[in-house]
C-alpha cells in the first residue's frame, strides 16, 4: 500500500540476515537464487530498516523505463482509490521518477496537478502577483524561460531566491 515495487521488496527481504559478500546490495531474483548460501546467513537478528528499503526501492524505480514507471504509478493510484486522469499521471511521471522513493509519495509530491490549490502566502502576495504577471508573458513556456522570468522578478523586488521562490512554490503547489 505504501508503493514498494515487488522486486525491490524481495531484494530487501533477501538481505535481512544474509549478504552475498558484504558489499552487493542490488540483485535480480535470479542472482539472489544463484548466490544464496546458508553459510552467509547471519546468526544475529535482522534489522528492518525502512530508510534502506526506501533507498533500494528508489533505485529500482529510477531503473525502470519511463513508460513502465508511469504504468506502475497509474496502477498503484487506481488501487489506492485515486481517480486521477491517467494521461496526466503519465505526463507527470518523468518529473518525479528521480525524486521519489515510493509510489506512495506521488500524491503528496504531485497531487497539486490533480486538484485546485487553496493557500495563503502570508504577506508575500507582491512576489506571487509579480510572478503571475511575468509568467503570463513567457513564450515559449519552457523551464529556462520560466526560470529567467522568475529570477527577473526577484531581482526587481530585491529578493534572494530563497525569499522569493518559496512563496511562489507554495502558491503553485500548496506546499
Amino acid at each position: 500500500n505504501d508503493g514498494y515495487l515487488p522486486e525491490a521488496m524481495v531484494n530487501f527481504l533477501a538481505l535481512l540476515g544474509w549478504a552475498p559478500d558484504g558489499e552487493t546490495t542490488i540483485m535480480s531474483g535470479d542472482e539472489l537464487v544463484e548466490r544464496f548460501t546458508l553459510e552467509r546467513v547471519s546468526s544475529s537478528p535482522a534489522q528492518f530498516d525502512y530508510a534502506k528499503l526506501d533507498w533500494i526501492n528508489g533505485l529500482y524505480m529510477r531503473a525502470l523505463p519511463p513508460d513502465e514507471f508511469a504504468h506502475c504509478l497509474v496502477v498503484w493510484l487506481g488501487k489506492q482509490g485515486y481517480d486521477w486522469d491517467a494521461e496526466l499521471v503519465r505526463k507527470a511521471a518523468p518529473l518525479v521518477q528521480e525524486k521519489i522513493s515510493r509510489l506512495g509519495e506521488f500524491p503528496a509530491f504531485a497531487g497539486f496537478l490533480f486538484h485546485d490549490v487553496a493557500v495563503s502566502v502570508d504577506g508575500q502576495a507582491d512576489v506571487v502577483l509579480a510572478a503571475r504577471d511575468a509568467l503570463a508573458a513567457v513564450e515559449p513556456f519552457r523551464a529556462e524561460a520560466i526560470e529567467a522570468a522568475l529570477r527577473g522578478v526577484l531581482e526587481r523586488l530585491g529578493l534572494k531566491p530563497r525569499q522569493g521562490f518559496q512563496p511562489i512554490r507554495v502558491a503553485v503547489t500548496g506546499s
